[in-house]
């Protein structure tokens, strides 16, 4: 097996991913999406009941109903076949997503990566070889945002093209593993979205 990824799975790789960026996945309507850019017209506490009951606490100018309707289609507790679960703090999205060997495991981050460029906006994430565990969240302005909804789903849909394998939760334990993996990394790197002072 070759250590690098040849010319045309680059290429087949950026096309995916360049399809992903124009059209969102068919369960993330495109109306939606447009509403998630505009501000709530009133003001508001900023959390909002989701799918389990838990709050969400969103970035500040989020159109709170707009993201809590498209969080019903990601969140695993909603029964609609998501696969994302609220962190504790209901500021941001978890999964983790596995595949069928590193090469496509890696092929799936790759297209992420490209995406996050596009988007200029990155996920908290670790990997072991053909496991990725992803969490988004905003930094600043703190909580869930529409980026953090529309790149998780965009997410489920580029797993599908990859070969995501879907499992009945018995990867469990490797998961919660990547989440410390995920959380020690981050609180050693430092505020990463708040302009540094000169």
């Amino acid at each position: 097996m070759s250590a690098s990824i040849s010319r045309g799975k680059t290429i087949q790789i950026l096309r995916v991913t360049r399809q992903a960026a124009r059209e969102p996945p068919p369960h993330f309507p495109r109306a939606m999406l447009s509403r998630f850019q505009s501000s709530s017209s009133s003001p508001s506490s900023g959390t909002n009941p989701a799918p389990n009951n838990a709050h969400v606490k969103f970035s500040a100018g989020a159109d709170e109903n707009a993201l809590t309707a498209a969080l019903h289609g990601l969140l695993d507790s909603a029964g609609k076949g998501g696969r994302w679960e609220l962190i504790p703090s209901g500021q941001g999205l978890e999964r983790s997503f596995r595949f069928k060997n590193f090469a496509k495991t890696w092929d799936f981050m790759t297209a992420v990566s490209l995406q996050c460029k596009l988007k200029n906006h990155h996920p908290e994430w670790s990997n072991v070889y053909n496991t990725t565990y992803i969490r988004w969240t905003t930094h600043n302005p703190e909580g869930l945002s529409a980026k953090d909804v529309e790149l998780a789903a965009l997410c489920d849909s580029l797993a599908r093209d990859f070969g995501e394998v879907v499992d009945d939760g018995g990867s469990t334990a490797q998961s919660c593993d990547l989440k410390q993996v995920a959380n020690r990394v981050k609180s050693d790197a430092g505020d990463c979205c708040t302009p540094k002072k000169p």
